[in-house]
């Protein structure tokens, strides 16, 4: 190949990008909520101290007022995101013996930064409200059938049209 034709290429792919780059900066994120993990478990393993580690939080956006959930590690700079669908929503309230819990049922269709992996998830999301704030349980479990479950509070509102 010559030089020309390289340089054709090059200069093509870079125009391609800034353009793709371009287009995701313009769709509008709305983050609708931010939960923070305080204990994990993977696979019944206790796993706490290294997702403490990473800074590990979850969060839910709407882009196009389409759901979407990233799970982020703040210290590696990586994140699992992508859309979730197929959403059911059960409120139970609060009896003389039970706080008021949402469950939140739906699938992640989900892609890495860190690696190539892509898949699908079935979650759960509980949200427990107690006097001192919101508690939350959110279970992914993946097509492999590993289970991950975060424990957690919650940041923002998490009131949702889906």
């Amino acid at each position: 190949m010559r030089h020309f034709e390289k340089l054709f290429i090059i200069n093509a792919v870079l125009m391609i990008s800034m353009s793709l780059n371009l287009y995701s900066q313009n769709q509008e994120q709305n983050e609708v909520a931010k939960f923070y993990v305080t204990n994990a478990v993977m696979n019944g393993i206790d796993v706490t101290e290294r997702v403490l580690e990473s800074g590990i939080f979850t969060v839910f956006y709407e882009v196009d007022n389409i759901p979407y959930m990233a799970n982020c590690s703040a210290n590696e700079d990586s994140q699992s995101y992508g859309r979730i669908y197929n959403i059911h929503h059960t409120n139970n309230p609060e009896t003389t013996t039970e706080y008021e819990t949402d469950v939140f049922r739906f699938s992640w269709s989900y892609s890495n930064t860190y690696d190539s992996k892509t898949g699908t998830c079935q979650c759960e999301l509980v949200k427990i409200y107690k006097p001192q704030g919101v508690v939350s349980i959110l279970r992914m479990i993946t097509e492999s059938l590993d289970v991950t479950e975060y424990t957690g509070f919650m940041e923002g509102s998490l009131n949702i049209n889906w």
